[in-house]
């Protein structure tokens, strides 16, 4: 056999021009997680920094800061900041992102090397400049692993600190709320009773004596509660079993574990709970409020012996076409049969019939054997509209960018003032003057930033849409009968649009309308 003979290789060199054309797209990620008064402040002057750092950096292109404020860093789940980092990620928009050390990103070990990977898997690089770790370096993963296991622990000896603290002042009877309750404003680390309120709090304890449930006492309350309605069933109960309304306070009802993710659970004798009499003005008399603990206890152990009714499993899931309110069975024996709430009421009829449960279920195999079938053309609006909110994103995110740049600079220009100030080259009603519009209109910026995030829907029905779509696939091809399973997979809600047609709302907002075949 002949011996293979090497071969001329022409080795192409990349051009200028192809340098040119290389523009690192680059964002970077900031969170303030202390509790002092300085944490806005260093939270402007994090955003000032990457503006500035990424701006005069050649090659660079700056996409969006990220930050999340006053949050902990042991779990991403309430880093709402964070979250839409990794989604612009995956949408291909971000090629690297700076952040100033491990403990920013996470101090949990386990989440900060699954997202690393995922923004890795994205093509997505970070850059932690305290630590000097670039996650495009080889070794990175073990030196990350190492650093996020030191900042766990760290945050785990912080917490375990925080909660012997409490402890201990729980002990001794000088443990200070950090929520103040309905009727009580929380004022130099004191409970004081806020007159108004503490009228309505009597107001429900006498209605409670009364004889009034839960039900008649959210009625009479918000009927004549004025700007303190709507009230909930929660609000009562809390209310009703609460004892500092009687000037005690009952410590540790809740616990948070020493473990990860540090997630505050309900104590059922897991750890020491600490009574203590007379930690703040009493707005119910002890008397009263024994009698009302007596009504409720007896209350409770009557609906023990009651027969239950099972609730039925569309419950808030109904709704009419017609005026919006939500649809209700029918009688306490009827639970298959559903009617609009608001009919009957006022003399209303709704245009909207009452419909069973059965009639729904069987219009919903109908709905899915025709999405299952022509998944593309009836999606394919949906794919459209999508398109085009990538555009409105990609707009709302250069908004949010102009809008840090400008908190920035005006941050800056505040800090001049106070230098002024204390350079006595500027008297104190000017330095107030001029320090009071700079903060107006920082104040203005930060609600503009948090509307254009709160404003943004249209990323969540990305990510809503490719999970039906993702569900849709591994589901039977028809159904032949109704399958529970399937339908919470894919309903949100239902819409009694007519005495004909039920539309079903998808989990990613899409209505599909389907007649009811009547037997």
């Amino acid at each position: 056999m002949a011996e293979l003979q090497p071969k001329e290789v022409k080795i192409i060199r990349p051009t200028s021009e192809m340098a040119k054309n290389s523009v690192l797209r680059v964002a970077a990620y900031c969170r303030v997680s202390t509790d002092s008064d300085d944490q806005v402040n260093s939270f402007i002057a994090q955003v000032k920094y990457y503006n500035d750092f990424i701006r005069l950096s050649d090659g660079m292109e700056l996409v969006d800061i990220y930050a999340d404020e006053g949050i902990t860093g042991t779990s991403v789940s309430k880093r709402e900041e964070f979250k839409r980092m990794i989604k612009d990620s995956r949408l291909g928009k971000i090629d690297r992102i700076y952040v100033k050390s491990v403990t920013r990103f996470a101090r949990n070990s386990l989440e900060c090397i699954e997202n690393i990977r995922i923004l890795k898997e994205n093509g997505t690089s970070i850059y932690f400049e305290n630590d000097g770790i670039d996650t495009d370096s080889m070794n990175s993963e073990m030196i990350l692993f190492i650093k996020s296991a030191f900042a766990q622990s760290e945050a785990l000896s912080g917490s375990k600190r925080v909660s012997t603290a409490c402890r201990m002042r729980m002990e001794r009877g000088t443990f200070v709320t950090t929520c103040a309750p309905f009727g009580y404003r929380l004022i130099e680390k004191q409970l004081i009773v806020v007159p108004e309120e503490a009228e309505i709090v009597r107001k429900i304890y006498e209605l409670c004596l009364q004889g009034f449930g839960t039900n008649k006492i959210i009625a009479e309350l918000n009927e004549n509660a004025g700007e303190y309605a709507p009230w909930g069933r929660e609000q009562i109960r809390y209310i009703l079993h609460n004892e500092k309304y009687v000037g005690d306070s009952l410590w540790q009802k809740t616990f948070t574990p020493a473990v990860l993710p540090l997630r505050s659970k309900p104590n059922r004798g897991e750890v020491d709970q600490y009574y203590t009499e007379d930690t703040q003005e009493a707005i119910i008399d002890k008397a009263t409020f024994q009698k009302a603990q007596q009504m409720l206890n007896r209350r409770a152990e009557k609906s023990k012996t009651q027969p239950k009714t099972v609730t039925p499993k569309l419950a808030r899931m109904i709704y009419c076409g017609d005026c919006g309110r939500v649809y209700k069975p029918k009688g306490p024996n009827e639970a298959h049969r559903w009617v609009c709430s608001a009919s009957g009421t006022e003399g209303r009829k709704c245009a909207t019939a009452p419909i069973t449960e059965y009639d729904i279920e069987k219009t919903f195999i109908n709905m899915y054997n025709r999405l299952k079938q022509n998944a593309d053309v009836v999606l394919r609006k949906a794919y459209l509209q999508l398109s085009d909110a990538k555009k409105r994103i990609a707009l709302g995110v250069v908004g949010i960018t102009e809008i840090d740049k400008e908190i920035a600079e005006l941050s800056n220009e505040n800090s001049m003032y106070i230098k002024f100030y204390q350079q006595n080259m500027v008297d104190e009603v000017t330095f107030r003057e001029q320090t009071g519009v700079v903060g107006k209109r920082i104040s203005e910026l930060r609600v503009r930033r948090q509307r254009l995030l709160s404003d943004d829907k249209d990323e969540a029905c990305i990510d809503s849409l490719r999970n039906i779509l993702e569900e849709l696939q591994a589901m039977p091809e028809a159904l032949l009968w109704f399958d529970r399973d399937v339908f919470d997979k894919l309903i949100a809600k239902i819409i009694v649009s007519s005495k004909t047609a039920l539309e079903f709302e998808l989990k990613c907002g899409i209505r599909l309308k389907e007649q009811i075949e009547w037997d």
